[in-house]
């Protein structure tokens, strides 16, 4: 992109900076990022506000981890590919151990410019949010018309995408608060919804700060076409808002179908006392009302305890993952 040094100045123009005894962290989820992951590190490194650059190599099969290695960097490497959100959570886990004040997140792949890292960061800053995602919208992205509108389904279907403005960005920003709070149970591209949702649920502050984005040769690299991954996306959405709150979504339903249940299978028994008639029609309608929130109900009631389950095996299973630090 020609023009993203001008841009990025037209966005640097004020922005705040961590005091000189606070620390920053730039991590970097990578899979098979060779072509891209030295010149983002080249890039990263050049920008003042970061103290320390972490790569998690996911399971990658080509030179990710050798190029990161030869820069200097930090290198954590999963000797299988778990998924982008194990690699976050890898990110989040070395800054809490290391007690950084802040984190960034960006995408390995080159689609985002490490020098807007001080526009994104500075919105966390005297006083300022717990998470900044860095929305890609207006003049300064490249992004297709057909990614606008998935992008924008995603957003409305996330909770707290209207603070986010771009829920689905890999480019972050995060406080000391959010580093501890923040819980990172998904292993795949869902990752970046969770922490949306896990933070409004923590009644942590969410802001967004404008940010560019190409998508010329990060376009043509993707393994999964944007609609399919999209439409994945979306689904794991769906799946997840339910699976974190399953008593509010599936069981407020089913006691509403047994309060109806009740209310028709009293009108039926009215009716029969007093008028000797059995209105079959009332009667249906109340074994389906009955059965209904029965399914909803005892399907809450399971998805919980499920959901912890898959908590608690998250966290035994991201334990006993295999990890090399160079």
């Amino acid at each position: 992109m020609g023009n993203s040094m001008d841009n990025t100045k037209a966005l640097r123009k004020d922005y705040n900076v961590p005091k000189e005894d606070e620390r920053v962290l730039l991590g970097i989820p990578a899979y098979n990022e060779e072509l891209s992951i030295g010149s983002v590190i080249h890039k990263s490194k050049k920008v003042d506000v970061v103290d320390d650059i972490l790569v998690v190599d996911d399971g990658s099969t080509d030179e990710t981890s050798d190029i990161a290695k030869e820069l200097g960097v930090k290198v954590i490497r999963h000797r299988k590919n778990a998924g982008k959100g194990a690699a976050i959570k890898t990110i989040f886990n070395y800054a809490k151990e290391n007690e950084y004040d802040f984190m960034v997140l960006i995408d390995g792949d080159g689609q985002h410019n490490p020098y807007e890292i001080p526009h994104v960061l500075s919105s966390t800053l005297n006083p300022g949010a717990d998470l900044v995602v860095g929305a890609r919208w207006g003049d300064l992205t490249e992004m297709p018309f057909y990614r606008k509108i998935g992008k924008n389904v995603l957003d409305y279907m996330t909770p707290g995408g209207k603070e986010a403005k771009d829920t689905q960005s890999g480019f972050r920003a995060f406080n000391r608060k959010a580093i501890e709070e923040l819980e990172i149970t998904q292993h795949d591209f869902t990752v970046e919804s969770e922490m949306i949702t896990d933070a409004v649920e923590k009644g942590l502050t969410i802001k967004s700060a404008r940010i560019s984005c190409r998508y010329d040769d990060v376009e043509n690299s993707s393994t999964k076409g944007p609609i399919a991954h999209g439409l994945g996306v979306l689904h794991k959405i769906i799946q997840l808002t339910i699976q974190r709150r399953p008593l509010i979504y599936l069981g407020v339903p089913g006691m509403i179908f047994f309060i109806l249940g009740l209310m028709t299978g009293i009108m039926v028994i009215q009716t029969a006392t007093q008028h000797q008639i059995l209105s079959v029609g009332w009667g249906l309608l109340t074994i389906v009302f009955i059965i209904m929130g029965s399914i909803f109900t005892t399907s809450g009631f399971i998805l919980n305890e499920i959901h912890r389950l898959m908590v608690q095996e998250s966290e035994e299973h991201f334990r006993d993952k295999e990890v090399i630090q160079d």
